[in-house]
């Protein structure tokens, strides 16, 4: 199986190649800004307590926290939403361990995308792991995982027909930071990814050694 960060760094390679430069400078500047303000250093560190929660899939189906570490350890991975193409390479990614795995793999994926836009990302990848619905990003910002976008970026989402305000239920142009944890039995982070720069994940191989390590 090819690694996430390559699919990844090819996906880039050619969006980089048929994007006009002006656009490359207002998405570098923006993930610039974001870095030099970040406090993400801080966020969340291996051997603290993840704080838990309750969050409902696309269908309304409530899933706890505390109820889905009580049997093995707990992959959690926040993505932006179907409209985006490494989101969408991630989770079709972690789909393929999962499909391995024979739907053993504990794993749930988190979005502030609306369950009507964001059903499509389940139905275009056949994902049957679960995609929770994070409201207004409410836990996203709880957790200090919230990229707040400067208003060229937004700009740019505009031109893309990319508009949050539809998408989410909030008026704010905020985003997830693409953020991955491995959250042992109880309930201690084991594993930390979180980078300023949405085109760079968290490698499944390297998530699943440690998780592995707690079943």
């Amino acid at each position: 199986m090819s690694s996430l960060s390559k699919k990844l760094a090819s996906y880039k390679s050619d969006f980089n190649t048929r994007t006009p430069v002006e656009i490359l400078e207002t998405i570098n500047r923006s993930i610039s800004l974001f870095q030099e303000h970040s406090a993400l250093k801080s966020v969340l560190k291996v051997g603290q307590k993840f704080p838990p929660f309750e969050l409902a899939d696309l269908n309304g189906r409530l899933f706890d926290s505390r109820v889905l570490i009580k049997e093995k350890p707990l992959i959690v991975t926040f993505v932006r939403g179907g409209w985006c193409p490494y989101c969408v390479l991630e989770t079709q990614m972690w789909q393929q361990y999962f499909e391995k795995s024979k739907s053993s793999l504990n794993i749930i994926a988190i979005t502030p995308e609306k369950p009507e836009f964001a059903k499509s990302m389940l139905s275009d990848n056949s994902q049957n792991f679960p995609l929770l619905f994070d409201s207004g990003l409410c836990f996203a910002e709880q957790l200090g995982l919230v990229w707040k976008t400067d208003d060229a970026m937004k700009a740019q989402l505009l031109k893309w027909d990319i508009n949050l305000t539809e998408r989410h239920c909030t008026q704010t142009f905020n985003l997830p930071v693409p953020a991955t944890f491995v959250i042992d039995q109880q309930g201690i982070i084991q594993f930390r990814f979180i980078e300023e720069d949405y085109s760079t994940r968290a490698e499944p191989d390297d998530v699943l050694a440690v998780y592995n390590r707690f079943i």
